[in-house]
């Protein structure tokens, strides 16, 4: 059976020196997080064949710099809105007086062109920071959550029935510990506000497999305590002990993973009508 690609998502960069995900259908593209700057970001982006000057928004998780730096520039550059909520606002760098930026409650829907965005809060150690499903006209979902300390119900449910995942799995618990990081460093790493092990991403990603699931891309590796191949061989074998078969993917922090397309498997389910919510901010 073949299905009709109505997303495209291509990771341009993802761990601790920058991240980046593209996200284009039915004509709206948009990049969620930009952790690197405008000339960088325009290099990824024509290695997968688009432009930076079609980007129609920046959408950010939360407030730290591998995964804002590059935002202010380029929305100033194209004159496109940054949407973060109020607390990522208030904790960056983002002056709304020059940059065009719309707020969004966490655990609401806004819109950007023909995507829907729904937004959900997560546990890490920032201001306000979110989660995202990204839903195509046609009722595709791809849902990306990075920076998790602990996944909780309401994230677990959120990011279930999605049609592709893109999804934190940063450290070897063995490579942490043993590596040279300070004590401090590492606490901060393992706690609930921190970032997740291989081993509870997994276990996140097994609880919300579902038949809609047609493409899986862990991302935010750590490039000291952790390595592709062992994640890529945890996954495998959770899909060979699951008998899910789906595309896999690894995101690379130097270079583009590549476009995956995504379909959905599934006629879209009834869901309850969103609540959707922005507030613009106006430049001067």
């Amino acid at each position: 059976m073949r299905y009709h690609v109505s997303m495209l998502v291509a990771p341009l960069g993802s761990g601790s020196a920058g991240n980046a995900y593209y996200f284009e259908s039915d004509g709206t593209s948009i990049l969620v997080d930009c952790g690197f700057g405008p000339r960088e970001t325009a290099r990824r982006l024509e290695q997968i064949g688009r432009e930076l000057g079609a980007l129609q928004a920046i959408v950010l998780t939360h407030e730290h710099y591998d995964h804002i730096r590059g935002a202010d520039a380029i929305a100033r550059k194209l004159q496109i809105p940054i949407y973060l909520s109020r607390g990522t606002l208030n904790a960056s760098n983002i002056d709304p007086t020059g940059t065009p930026t719309i707020l969004f409650d966490n655990n609401s829907t806004f819109r950007v062109g023909e995507l829907n965005v729904h937004a959900c809060r997560t546990i890490h150690d920032a201001a306000d920071p979110s989660c995202f499903v990204i839903e195509a006209r046609d009722g595709t979902r791809v849902g990306i959550a990075s920076d998790l300390g602990y996944v909780d119900d309401t994230v677990l449910r959120h990011l279930r029935g999605c049609d592709g995942l893109l999804f934190e799995s940063n450290h070897d618990l063995d490579m942490l510990r043993m590596g040279t990081y300070p004590w401090s460093l590492k606490r901060r790493i393992m706690s609930r506000v921190g970032h997740l092990s291989n081993d509870d991403s997994m276990l996140a990603v097994q609880r919300m497999m579902g038949p809609e699931l047609s493409t899986l891309c862990m991302i935010h590796l750590s490039q000291k305590n952790n390595h592709e191949s062992i994640v890529r061989d945890m996954a495998a074998r959770l899909l060979a002990r699951t008998g899910v078969q789906l595309e896999l993917g690894i995101a690379s922090q130097f270079e583009p993973t590549g476009v995956f397309e995504v379909a959905r498997r599934r006629a879209p389910r009834p869901m309850i009508p969103p609540r959707f919510t922005q507030m613009q901010l106006f430049s001067v």
